[in-house]
């Protein structure tokens, strides 16, 4: 019997096969080219779904915290302390996420299109109040707040022909496990809703 070679593979060319199954080093080869090459697009795939999966919950936890913030702080208009109550509440949503991803929040009056007065989210500027994160407590850091605020007094929760909205801003920043799609990732949302009517006694 003799074997006969075609391509990277060979088999028998004569005699009844009664032997164990013939392993070519060709044969052998090309199997090993095709898991390297397949080795990593499946870690890809397994650390990329890792990654984003991880990323997307952070997301919903944003998301999440700052509906929780605007639904208290839009329930206590015109008492002192919406925007300290709003920050407590979004603390407790984020605390299923490390504590070292929060980095802001800020509690606003927010304009027709739900953005802040100063149109967007890189300056705290009008009627806005910022509070950064404490990693170590877990908590926003109320007792600094910075942005240049957005007095109880003067939020109109008794006219209705110009009620106002209060707007809450969530930033995290997502740390990636592998570091294979870059270190870190900015994650943010705001949530807005329109104030409750305050009782009677706090309508001037």
């Amino acid at each position: 019997m003799t074997l006969e070679w075609v391509g990277l593979r060979c088999r028998r060319r004569l005699g009844v096969d009664r032997g164990p199954p013939l392993q070519c080093s060709g044969e052998r080869g090309a199997a090993l080219v095709e898991t390297a090459i397949l080795i990593p697009v499946v870690l890809a795939i397994t650390f990329g779904l890792i990654e984003f999966s991880s990323a997307y919950q952070s997301s919903s936890v944003a998301s999440a915290a700052s509906r929780s913030a605007a639904r208290v702080a839009s329930a206590e208009a015109l008492l002192p302390n919406y925007a300290t109550d709003a920050a407590t509440a979004a603390a407790t949503a984020l605390h299923t996420i490390p504590n070292n991803e929060p980095v802001e929040m800020w509690v606003y009056r927010a304009a027709a299109n739900g953005y802040p007065e100063s149109g967007n989210f890189t300056s705290c500027t009008t009627n806005c109040i910022k509070y950064a994160w404490l990693p170590t407590t877990k908590a926003f850091d109320t007792a600094n707040p910075t942005g240049n605020g957005w007095p109880y007094t003067s939020q109109n929760a008794c006219n209705q022909n110009a009620w106002d909205s209060v707007g809450v801003y969530v930033k995290l920043n997502h740390k990636f496990l592998t570091g294979l799609f870059g270190s870190k990732i900015t994650l943010a949302d705001h949530a807005v809703f329109r104030l409750e009517p305050a009782p009677t006694q706090l309508c001037p």
